[in-house]
């Protein structure tokens, strides 16, 4: 018996088309229902279906090409949620796509009709016509940036305010440092500071409601973490911690769990190369707010 397959055909232009094309495997129910979601969502929206695509969830598999295509486009949406202050700069954003990230996604791309097409050049128009679509999606979308990418996977997770932090300790008894920090609310010339979080009690110790608020994405990752979960439980999520190699190596194979929750982490070179994650450059602030 023929089964269908559905795949991403590139054009000598260098535009991407879905075409079904003939498969000896079949497709299971989760395959089935989520190729023809993004086929539909081609057919009706052509000019928009590839930032459509990168909020598909990750699972399951696709065909080689459009798993391709996937992946392409979730970096770049995985990059927009997790950018700090989504909000304010809505359709301005730029999403960054570095010459090691161009590099690798172009070692990662399979036989596909069309792969020809396809160099860091057209890579990074495709990735600017992802900006365009969103910039032009998020300028007429009324609600926020959250609630327009939640209506695309409510799966999803936006960053929030809180950030994690590991260092090398090479002056202390212990290996790491962990710090957890969040960032302030905006001043006049639109600039937040990072100030460690136990500085959040002080300036929420009035508004429960607010103070919950900030720590939604940590109470998510609490939910799934062991790890986290005893830090918020016991308070020590609010100071300083010296760790030893376990505790920081634990915390390191979690980033993606935390990441997708929405906490950016700032963690040390080394490890980042072993990961396809983004990170944050920020100063921390000493003083309250």
């Amino acid at each position: 018996m023929t089964h269908t397959e559905l795949e991403a055909v590139v054009m000598p232009d260098g535009t991407i088309q879905l075409e079904w094309s003939e498969s000896p495997d079949k497709a299971s129910n989760a395959t089935d229902v989520l190729r023809n979601a993004i086929f539909a969502q081609y057919s009706a929206d052509p000019d928009n279906w590839l930032l459509y695509l990168g909020f598909c969830r990750k699972h399951p598999q696709l065909s080689p090409s459009l798993e391709f295509w996937r992946s392409f486009a979730g970096l770049f949406t995985q990059k927009l949620r997790l950018t700090p202050e989504i909000e304010q700069q809505r359709g301005r954003v730029a999403i960054p796509l570095d010459a090691d990230e161009l590099r690798e996604i172009s070692s990662r791309m399979p036989l596909m009709t069309g792969s020809e097409y396809v160099g860091e050049d057209q890579l990074r128009s495709l990735w600017q016509l992802l900006h365009h679509i969103f910039s032009r999606q998020i300028t007429s979308f009324t609600g926020t940036v959250e609630e327009f990418i939640k209506g695309c996977n409510p799966e999803i997770h936006v960053v929030g305010r809180i950030y994690f932090h590991l260092v090398e300790n090479r002056h202390g008894a212990d290996p790491f440092a962990f710090l957890a920090t969040y960032s302030t609310a905006l001043n006049a010339e639109g600039e937040s500071k990072h100030l460690p979080l136990k500085y959040a009690l002080e300036e929420y110790r009035n508004d429960t409601e607010k103070l919950l608020q900030l720590l939604v994405n940590v109470s998510e990752a609490a939910r799934q973490s062991e790890l986290i979960n005893d830090l918020l439980e016991s308070g020590e999520l609010f100071a300083p911690l010296s760790w030893s190699t376990k505790e920081a190596y634990t915390f390191l194979q979690e980033i993606e769990l935390y990441e997708d929750c929405g906490i950016l982490c700032r963690i040390p070179n080394w490890w980042k190369g072993q990961t396809a994650r983004i990170g944050v450059n920020i100063s921390i602030g000493e003083k309250a707010p």
